[in-house]
């Protein structure tokens, strides 16, 4: 209605009770006094049959003059989609707070007071909340004359509770104290920190930053549900829900003293006696938490599986599969396997809770760690099917760590980029002088194998990148450098040259990996589209009639969507399933001539994957072409412009 220059005209003289001169306003908003004269007769016209008005008296200034009764109405003006520190996405999840702190019926006026917005809004936002409602299992039942209230287990409201206030006072990533202490008045947010940094402090542990403040909320919650009278219920056979006995294994035993200490402080700083019936809610939150250190540490992998046998087992035999998928070798990093194994056990326990932890920095790792991520996704479609869960993309994302981690450890174990075969014909002494010599002149070189000249004949190319022999060998498909026994200067200039050579074939060219598996015949340029479904059934019936993967494919890229949409940012989506459906290896190409809605972004440029990880493909490789070829805007232009496949020139530097 007021465009915001006049808003804050209004919000100055509402907030003021003396009066200003035109020349003040204008001063204060940095505008002539015309410019406020010419908005002052707006709002006036604007505010003529609502008894408000901005009253103007020679010598004595300006003034607003309303009716009592209207101030509401003036708030709601100058403050409703603007200035009341709202999002209109995080407004929905305050009305929620109001009503899940609420233990009686809320009228809906009363919630469009506090938050500045009518009272249709709020019916809106309630209507926007229903997905919410079914997630934890609670309702928002409306009666008239009494307003609206919130049903459901008290443990489903206490979850439900935490997550709206996540939401509703999320700032940059992390929770605004004075926001939350607005929600909950009754509360000491500040001594509650105090707590958990003491309980940090005695334990020996630290929460990560978003741990930190979730498990605040999660106690501020708590504190508030027994001030207002709400407990959780004993069980119907009489017997506690709260855990009275010290649990055995360590780590429980250190969880159950944790739990003892905080009942005990907030019954000392607050005034909030907990009972043990709340054990259970308070075990529940613990056992949700991401450690930054934690409280034990183990590394013994007996110690590690006897905690839960079934989920270790079944975590290294997925480790396996992704070790065959991907032909790496995962499964001997004990220090993947204890992180991994520690994140799963709090992940499931999260999920089957509805604790939903966020991951702050999800896109740059969708973006950054793509090969990485998708191993991630691979993993977690196993355990979301063996324990009927559904896991997040925030929880993929932090697997995702772990892999590029284990990864990170794998690439300094094996530094060697160049894989030889020695063929020597004068004994083992020989070849071993020259292997120790080759390793220690060329660190990057790694003799794989070693052997006689009468050998040579059944060596395969793709098995070495290299051969050196010392005898002469007529092979043309394999890369031969013939040295003296002894590997004099000359020869070992040679091999300089062939490695400074291959270094420099390998840096002329760009996106070799992808390049190698782009097929005209199931690529489409330049096509006039309107969705993400219509690209991946088009570029997937071609890929079909071209014998590349088989009548599943489209489905399975489909259900792979659904895990996590392969959006990774520069217009540029990956679609691919996850196994099997696979005939042929290769990668279909799609350029739209308008981007299309994918997920959260807009895409115009689609590979479509038809690979085989366990097929001796480069992955990592193909995957790091694609994410250099949206980091640069040159060229995906360039491929948007292309008609005809043959005229695609990205490759060359």
């Amino acid at each position: 209605m007021f465009l915001p220059r006049e808003k804050n005209i209004l919000k100055l003289l509402l907030k003021n009770e003396k009066k200003f001169t035109t020349a003040q306003i204008a001063a204060e908003l940095k505008v002539s006094p015309r410019t406020i004269k010419a908005d002052i007769k707006k709002i006036n016209d604007t505010l003529k049959n609502d008894s408000c008005q901005i009253c103007t008296k020679q010598g004595v200034g300006l003034w607003l003059d309303y009716d009592k009764s209207k101030e509401r109405y003036l708030n709601l003006l100058i403050y409703e989609d603007k200035d009341t520190g709202v999002s209109l996405e995080s407004r929905k999840y305050y009305v929620a707070a109001e009503l899940l702190t609420c233990k009686d019926y809320i009228s809906m006026e009363t919630i469009a007071n506090k938050l500045y917005v009518s009272k249709g809004t709020v019916v809106n936002d309630i209507a926007e909340l229903q997905d919410f409602c079914r997630r934890f299992e609670i309702t928002f039942v409306k009666r008239v004359k009494h307003g609206v209230r919130a049903e459901g287990e008290e443990i489903r409201l206490r979850l439900a509770l935490v997550e709206a206030l996540k939401q509703a006072v999320k700032q940059e990533g992390r929770v605004s104290l004075e926001r939350l202490s607005s929600l909950l008045e009754q509360v000491d947010l500040a001594r509650l920190r105090e707590i958990v940094l003491q309980s940090e402090q005695r334990f020996h542990f630290i929460l990560s930053d978003i741990s930190f403040d979730e498990f605040v909320i999660q106690l501020a919650v708590l504190a508030q549900r027994l001030k207002r009278g709400c407990h959780m219920k004993e069980p119907a056979d009489g017997r506690t829900e709260g855990i009275k006995e010290e649990p055995a294994g360590s780590r429980e035993r250190r969880q159950w003293f944790v739990i003892q200490y905080l009942k005990g402080q907030m019954a000392d700083s607050l005034g909030v006696s907990v009972p043990d019936t709340e054990d259970s809610y308070l075990h529940t939150c613990f056992q949700g938490l991401r450690f930054q250190v934690p409280m034990v540490q183990e590394t013994d992998r007996d110690k590690l599986r006897s905690r839960a046998p079934e989920l270790f087992d079944y975590m290294m035999s997925v480790i396996g599969e992704v070790d065959d998928q991907y032909h790496l070798k995962l499964k001997e990093d004990s220090e993947l396997y204890c992180a991994m194994f520690n994140h799963l056990e709090c992940m499931i326990h999260r999920i089957q809770s509805k604790l939903f932890l966020e991951n702050p920095i999800l896109n740059s790792l969708k973006k950054e760690m793509v090969y990485e991520y998708e191993i991630a996704s691979y993993f977690m479609s196993k355990f979301s099917t063996r324990y009927d869960i559904k896991p997040t993309e925030d929880e993929i994302g932090y697997l995702t760590f772990y892999i590029g981690a284990a990864l990170e450890r794998m690439k300094e174990k094996g530094r060697q980029v160049l894989t030889v075969t020695l063929v020597c014909t004068t004994g083992v002494g020989t070849s071993q002088f020259l292997s120790v010599k080759l390793g220690r002149l060329f660190p990057d070189l790694e003799i794989t194998n070693v052997i006689p000249s009468n050998q040579a004949a059944a060596l395969k190319p793709g098995e070495q990148d290299l051969v050196i022999s010392t005898v002469p060998l007529q092979r043309d498909d394999l890369n031969v450098i013939q040295v003296s026994s002894v590997l004099n200067d000359t020869d070992i200039r040679r091999i300089e040259r062939y490695i400074e050579k291959r270094s420099a074939l390998e840096n002329e060219c760009k996106y070799q990996c992808l390049k190698k598996l782009l097929c005209e015949e199931i690529s489409i340029l330049d096509c006039d589209l309107r969705s993400r479904e219509e690209a991946i059934r088009l570029l997937g019936g071609r890929m079909h009639m071209e014998g590349y993967v088989d009548e599943g494919y489209i489905d399975s890229v489909f259900k792979r969507e659904e895990v996590s949409e392969t959006a990774i940012g520069s217009r540029v989506a990956i679609p691919h399933a996850f196994q099997g459906h696979v005939c042929r290896q290769g990668i279909g190409l799609l350029t739209l001539q308008r981007p299309v809605s994918w997920g959260n972004e807009r895409v115009q440029v689609i590979f479509l994957l038809a690979l085989e990880a366990s097929k001796e493909t480069d992955l990592q490789g193909i995957f790091k072409d694609i994410l250099s070829l949206t980091q640069n805007a040159k060229d995906l232009e360039s491929l948007l412009k292309v008609r005809k496949f043959g005229e695609i020139n990205i490759w060359k530097k």
